[in-house]
């Protein structure tokens, strides 16, 4: 098992364009389709770096649901969202083959998971720059089909972010009216401090 280390990670992100995007960008679409249509268009280091940000969230909640802290209704969606992101990393998978990233470690700030608050905020952290980042990711993509599923999934990370925020904010917090678009830049520094 190998450990990514933010400069790693950063510097994977800056030489394959789109950095936390796409995660689930091959959801519903057959292995040889979405493969052959990532390759012509470059579309497969978006698709690589997205499935790094899918172990990224999988480790996130992981953590988050091994710490204890959260209890209830909260614990049963951490668990959901968990499901969420390995179902994007395996359709994922399913798109690179061998060429999926596995076997990552992340490391976080001491304390990131000690409490509810502090997990909160971690996760609104993270599932903000992915919110913004599978937004960016509509433009970004070249295949149609890869950009209808990034939309889906920012949709999905939509709904994280929102459960998040209120954890952070111990109570109920309205969406904004319209999320902030990230660049590839603009999303990996919002993670950056977060990444091993």
């Amino acid at each position: 098992m190998s450990v990514t280390t933010r400069a790693q990670f950063l510097r994977t992100a800056g030489s394959g364009g789109l950095a936390l995007i796409a995660g689930g960008s091959a959801l519903g679409l057959a292995q040889g389709t979405a493969l052959a249509a990532a390759t012509s268009s470059g579309d497969v280091a978006i698709a690589k770096l997205a499935a790094t940000a899918e172990l990224l969230a999988i480790d996130f909640y992981t953590r988050a649901i091994a710490s204890k802290q959260l209890r209830g209704d909260e614990l049963s969606y951490l668990a959901g969202a968990l499901g969420n992101e390995q179902a994007h990393y395996a359709a994922l998978k399913n798109v690179l083959g061998a060429a999926a990233p596995k076997g990552l470690t992340f490391r976080y700030p001491a304390g990131s998971f000690s409490s509810r608050k502090h997990i909160g905020a971690l996760g609104q952290a993270l599932e903000t720059a992915f919110v913004g980042a599978y937004m960016g990711a509509v433009s970004a993509l070249r295949s149609n089909d890869l950009k209808a599923v990034a939309a889906e999934i920012g949709a999905c990370e939509s709904r994280h972010l929102s459960v998040l925020t209120n954890i952070a904010a111990n109570m109920i917090v309205p969406a904004p009216n319209l999320p902030q678009v990230l660049t590839a830049a603009e999303a990996t520094k919002a993670v950056s401090s977060f990444i091993g």
